[in-house]
């Protein structure tokens, strides 16, 4: 189940602790850390950078001269053909957040912008400006309904853009069961649906910056005068250009995919899935270059010890939660074949590519569920690293897993630990993905191996520990007794 947390819950958590403490210091004052919760709720839909309600991707790394360019509100026949042929003269692509209503009237137009290279996103079905005040049943229903329109076209939008920029707070779980994420924009130049475009160009390089999501929109002027708006949008690139600004499609400024081709499996609306999907490509500068570095290399650390007695010789290895191989291209160096299981195709893709460079012939890739997940076989070691914290049911996993280790095998895992400072990465895990991460005591773990049949059960903690905590990480080395029978295939 999804795990929506938010920085308007620990707002309102913050506001609810300081009522009760001024209860007891001046009542008549209790009531203002409430009202200032309240004023907040009702102001941060209408700034379109604030992820208040859900995260909200509304710029790139500020540090490179890129940006990226996008148009809401089409697709128009007065505007969006000739929009499309001054992209294509200019080497650009753009990301159009395109209404379903509009979809469906100028399927060309979606067809000529798919075609061109570009990329499209969930604009809703009407692009009502009051959306976000309406009932929560009518905000799935028109994300949902423009959501299959497009799928229709053989594409799956992944970015989702609200009328105006305003949120609400229902819009997050619209999103997750959609398959979607909030993309809003940092520079735009108040064109009101190009009710006011005099001078548009002019108004949107006085304020651009490295990073930027530029908004503007692909339908008719005001006044009709499409001419002068292509010239506007024209004035645009080549100032850009002069600026030593490059302009990129949106994914590249994100670092998460915007649009993908349909897809038919049950994988494509896991939220899961969706967010590794996204994740993929800047998936490994994530794990070493950012904060969540630490935690991963103490993991390497780890599990390039348990080289020699873990995995030197052995025969098959089932890595669960391989990712873009990280670990699984050492393993394949010391066994004879390693699957590699995860929920992400694009993660493995990359892992299959890394094996393609590097020579290795031995990895076999499966794009599931690694929990619900067919199991075929016995291997002579089963591992994770850092993904069993996504499954639910963890005692019946052990249980189901032993069955396909062999006599004398082993099952390997390095896994969060229950800690406070754990804690404090679960929230932040579900206020970016939406998902709580489940955390272990080792005493759990031990209670759940033991139950499954597991012996020999060695537990560690590693990573900050410290005298108020016992470590981040858990690393678990469990043997399957050598006079276990292995019910293959159960």
């Amino acid at each position: 189940m999804p795990c929506l947390l938010t920085p308007a819950h620990l707002v309102a958590l913050g506001a609810y602790q300081f009522f009760i403490l001024l209860l007891f210091i001046n009542i008549n004052f209790a009531p203002i850390p409430l009202l200032i919760f309240v004023l907040t709720c009702c102001a941060a839909p209408f700034f379109p950078r604030i992820s208040f309600f859900l995260p909200i991707i509304s710029c790139g790394n500020r540090t490179v001269k890129r940006v990226s360019i996008t148009f809401d509100d089409g697709p128009d026949p007065k505007v969006t053909p000739l929009l499309l042929e001054l992209l294509a003269q200019q080497g650009i692509t753009a990301t159009f957040f395109v209404t379903g209503m509009r979809a469906e009237q100028y399927p060309e137009i979606i067809k000529a912008i798919i075609t061109g290279g570009h990329t499209i996103g969930n604009h809703t079905y009407n692009h009502s400006p009051i959306l976000m005040l309406k009932s929560p049943g009518i905000l799935h229903s028109e994300i949902a309904t423009a959501q299959n329109t497009l799928l229709k076209f053989g594409i799956k939008p992944l970015a989702f853009r609200p009328p105006v920029g305003i949120t609400n707070p229902d819009l997050w779980r619209a999103l997750i069961e959609n398959g979607m994420f909030c993309v809003n924009f940092s520079c735009r130049a108040r064109d009101f649906g190009n009710r006011r475009v005099k001078n548009l160009a002019g108004r949107l390089l006085a304020k651009v910056t490295p990073g930027d999501i530029i908004l503007m929109h692909d339908v008719a002027p005001g006044d009709n005068d499409t001419k002068y708006l292509l010239q506007e949008f024209s004035a645009l690139i080549s100032g850009l250009k002069d600026k030593g600004l490059e302009i990129v499609p949106l994914s590249h400024l994100i670092g998460r995919e915007v649009m993908q081709t349909t897809i038919s499996d049950d994988l494509k609306t896991d939220p899961v899935a969706l967010f590794y999907n996204g994740l993929a490509e800047k998936y490994d500068q994530e794990q070493f270059n950012t904060k969540v570095s630490l935690s991963r290399s103490t993991e390497l650390r780890l599990f390039s010890a348990q080289i020699p007695a873990i995995f030197a010789g052995v025969s098959r290895v089932l890595e669960l939660g391989a990712g873009t191989g990280i670990f699984t291209l050492e393993i394949a160096r010391n066994c004879t074949e390693v699957i590699a299981a995860d929920i992400s195709g694009n993660m493995l893709k990359l892992l299959e590519k890394k094996a393609g460079d590097a020579g290795i012939a031995n990895i076999r890739t499966v794009n599931e569920n690694v929990e619900t997940m067919d199991i075929n076989g016995t291997f002579t070691v089963i591992c994770a690293f850092s993904a069993l914290e996504y499954l639910s049911d963890l005692p019946a996993f052990f249980t189901r897993v032993a069955r396909h280790i062999e006599p004398g095998g082993t099952l390997y895992f390095i896994t969060a630990r229950s800690s406070l400072f754990r804690f404090i990465t679960q929230i932040g895990n579900a206020m970016r993905q939406g998902l709580w991460l489940k955390a272990h005591s080792h005493r759990e773990i031990e209670a759940m191996l033991t139950a499954a049949g597991f012996e020999r059960i060695a537990i560690s903690s590693h990573l900050l520990k410290s005298c108020v905590s016992g470590g981040m990480l858990l690393e678990v080395v469990a043997r399957r007794p050598v006079a276990a029978v292995v019910s293959e295939g159960k």
